[in-house]
């Protein structure tokens, strides 16, 4: 069943209009409630969890979603802001059946969304959310009861924060000069916080969330002003949050980024030089740049890929019993850490301390990882007919590979939010990528308006 509301990371839209309104969302409540109460008798089973970013629209979609849950008979506890990476956390500690995370990431202000995670802190899979949609279609109205209890709340920060200092209590920062950008969202309360107590000197920046500035010019999507202070000022390094600070990027004493691809280059030999790393394998997806696989094969690492999504890259490292993997944006996932989901505070400790008990900098770290051209374009289209639906498309990708074999690597999807495709094209010829890419992008939108016009 294609689903109608789940896309590739939970529910999004533009809050205010479906489905973001406060009856779908009273009940979806009701539906998620419903589930787990019905679920194995096991303990927590009738506790639920909420949290969010610092979009204005978050309080009103909280009180909506805990009135459904609450109608169902759940206790409902609010977290308050905080960081997505630390529901997970917060559900295995209360062993809570259910939790709901209220962001849209790196999306501007106007958007939100509803991450839910099941229990033992993991995400929905689709069978689980192809079920909730399922639901959701045959419900009929259920009346509230009267008089529901009111969610209770509790500081999620500060609890997160101080599961991040008892993790990485023995790292030393002193010396390390840092400017931190906090994209005015949820990282604003603990990412400084917690560098600070670990003796790093902290400049944060964009931490002055008022509801309408997240993501603003600022974060790991808007990366400029940052890289611009770091080499202005002197820092050693920037760290850069997305919104719900489930992931981060870095910029090197030079201004230049160091994206999840570096930092994965990085870690995974360090790592592996520890005994830490499982097969020897770190997990990305097929958007990660052929740099990295060619430096993790030198350093005798195999890059396994996956669709792209934090949600593959999980599926397959609990499958292979891999400690490693995530995504070029930002997102690491380590999973024998305990983390079921990118974390952008703990990527940034642990780079932290591997630079730390390596002596090495930033710097060398982007260096390392020498990417090869790469172009990615966001096409619109009018509608995400099936790729295998368009042999003109795959006829021209099998005909490009077939050419330039190793040296280029074509990677075609549509976007799970947006009416968009997907178009990158990597490889060592800079003038291959952006011919190859261009064609690609001009023929896959001619051939899905063609397809319309003969339906």
């Amino acid at each position: 069943m294609q689903r109608r509301w789940f896309g590739t990371d939970g529910i999004r839209g533009k809050a205010g209009a479906e489905p973001l309104t406060v009856p779908f969302l009273t009940r979806l409540g009701q539906v998620l409630g419903e589930q787990a109460r019905q679920a194995s008798s096991s303990a927590g089973r009738g506790l639920a969890l909420l949290a969010r970013d610092t979009r204005e629209s978050g309080p009103e979609i909280a009180r909506a979603l805990a009135l459904g849950m609450a109608a169902e008979g759940l206790t409902v506890v609010d977290l308050g802001v905080l960081p997505t990476a630390g529901m997970p956390l917060a559900m295995r500690r209360e062993e809570a059946a259910l939790g709901l995370v209220i962001s849209a990431s790196h999306n501007p202000w106007q958007d939100n969304g509803v991450k839910v995670f099941g229990r033992g802190g993991l995400k929905l899979p689709d069978a689980a959310e192809a079920a909730v949609e399922a639901r959701l279609e045959s419900m009929g109205v259920k009346p509230l009861p009267v008089d529901l209890p009111q969610p209770r709340t509790r500081d999620g920060a500060a609890a997160y924060c101080e599961e991040m200092l008892a993790r990485f209590g023995r790292l030393d920062l002193s010396g390390m000069n840092l400017a931190v950008d906090c994209a005015h969202g949820s990282a604003s309360s603990t990412a400084p916080r917690v560098l600070l107590e670990l003796g790093a000197s902290v400049t944060p920046l964009a931490n002055r969330p008022d509801g309408r500035n997240i993501n603003e010019d600022c974060g790991s999507t808007h990366m400029g002003s940052l890289a611009a202070r770091v080499t202005a000022d002197g820092f050693d390094l920037g760290l850069a949050f997305d919104g719900d600070a489930d992931r981060v990027l870095m910029v090197d004493a030079q201004g230049r980024f160091c994206t999840g691809d570096h930092m994965l280059g990085f870690l995974g030999p360090w790592l592996g030089s520890r005994g830490e790393l499982p097969g020897d394998s770190v997990v990305a997806t097929v958007m990660s740049n052929l740099g990295l696989q060619r430096h993790l094969a030198a350093e005798g690492l195999t890059l396994l890929r996956t669709s792209v999504g934090d949600r593959h890259v999980l599926a397959a490292m609990i499958a292979g019993d891999y400690g490693l993997g995530g995504e070029d944006s930002g997102h690491l996932i380590l999973p024998h850490a305990g983390h079921l989901l990118g974390d952008g505070l703990l990527t940034a400790l642990l780079v932290l301390r591997g630079l730390r008990e390596t002596g090495r900098d930033l710097v060398s770290v982007v260096d390392a990882v020498a990417k090869v051209p790469q172009v990615l374009l966001n096409v619109p289209v009018v509608s995400r007919p099936p790729l295998e639906s368009l042999p003109r498309v795959t006829d021209f990708v099998a005909a490009a590979e077939a050419t330039h074999g190793d040296d280029v690597r074509i990677v075609l999807r549509y976007s799970g939010t947006e009416p968009l495709a997907r178009v990158m094209v990597e490889g060592v010829d800079a003038a291959v990528v952006d011919r190859l890419s261009l064609q690609l992008a001009d023929l896959w939108r001619t051939e899905i308006e063609t397809r319309g016009a003969e339906v």
